[in-house]
């Protein structure tokens, strides 16, 4: 009798675990298909896997926020510090004035603080091989974000970014800020008279022309994709040993412009008049702006009149 009723208590207890496993087993199946399904109609699949010129935009809301755009056909992305007064805007009115065509994905750090989530951003990318098991506490940390309503990147496009990000390090973005707010204009003009463009004068001395030309392009037409194109362009002639420039930024303009125009904070007279002679532009079309604070050495604004040149052979 003992034995018998041993045997059934073994069967209801090996029912339970068959009950239990079974749930777990179609849980861990639904999240599977529910991850390929996100996977699969994420709107990340064809501007990753085909690398698109597209910039994919991310506003981190540090204080003051942060933009970081990234192009998947480049494998670079520029970081925007945005000021006080833009952080507080209305998404609407920051996606307008920073002139983004799609909405960004919104994520709230933990860190408040932007230049400790920049420095461990820029770490974990640099230890991402080093310290796979960095990965746990990266999935810990979005599955709490969603959870906490801190983010709204959906798993598909979460997958997507996590299999891109091992391929980036710091060095690939570029940080940047956005132009300065009314009240610190207004102070600026008091004090000094804005610099204003002036048609350079070029000497005949020779002047570190070994030296990379470090150079930003503005795309001020209305054809899309220009200044990619024209990095492209400018980092081949750089990798074929052809001309020494380093291209750290490219946009669109803020305004349109119908003749194109390359804006130089230096005067080193050789190394301008290649870069125009590559861009099949004319040395009349260089013109000097005095700018203690620029990130360049010159400003290229592609106008309606700018035909690609040939590309290198």
């Amino acid at each position: 009798m003992a034995g018998a009723g041993w045997n059934k208590i073994m069967e209801r207890n090996s029912f339970k675990e068959q009950i239990i496993l079974r749930l777990f087993i179609s849980f861990a199946i639904a999240v599977v298909v529910w991850g390929a399904m996100s996977y699969f109609t994420s709107s990340l699949v064809p501007v990753l896997r085909q690398r698109q010129d597209t910039a994919l935009n991310f506003l981190v809301l540090t204080k003051p926020a942060m933009l970081i755009s990234y192009n998947p056909m480049l494998k670079k992305g520029v970081i925007t510090n945005l000021t006080n007064e833009e952080s507080n805007l209305p998404l609407e009115k920051l996606t307008k004035r920073l002139k983004i065509d799609t909405t960004p994905y919104i994520f709230i750090p933990l860190t408040k603080n932007r230049q400790v989530f920049w420095d461990n951003f820029k770490a974990n990318l640099s230890s991402w091989q080093r310290k796979p098991y960095q990965v746990l506490d990266y999935l810990y940390t979005y599955i709490k974000m969603r959870l906490t309503k801190r983010t709204f990147i959906s798993v598909g496009d979460f997958i997507l970014i996590s299999f891109e990000l091992p391929n980036l390090r710091g060095v690939d973005f570029t940080v940047r800020e956005t132009q300065k707010t009314k009240k610190q204009k207004i102070k600026v003009k008091q004090k000094t008279e804005p610099p204003q463009e002036q048609a350079i004068i070029l000497s005949n001395k020779k002047q570190e022309e070994d030296e990379v030309l470090v150079v930003e392009v503005f795309n001020a037409s209305d054809y899309n994709g220009l200044a990619a194109e024209v990095t492209r362009y400018l980092r081949t002639l750089n990798n074929e040993g052809i001309f020494k420039v380093d291209v750290i930024n490219y946009t669109t303009a803020p305004e349109r412009r119908n003749k194109t125009k390359i804006i130089a904070t230096t005067k080193r007279l050789e190394v301008l008049k290649d870069l125009s002679k590559h861009l099949g532009l004319e040395n009349k079309e260089i013109y000097y702006l005095e700018d203690k604070n620029a990130i360049s050495e010159a400003k290229i604004y592609l106008g309606e009149d700018f035909k690609l040149p040939k590309p290198v052979k």
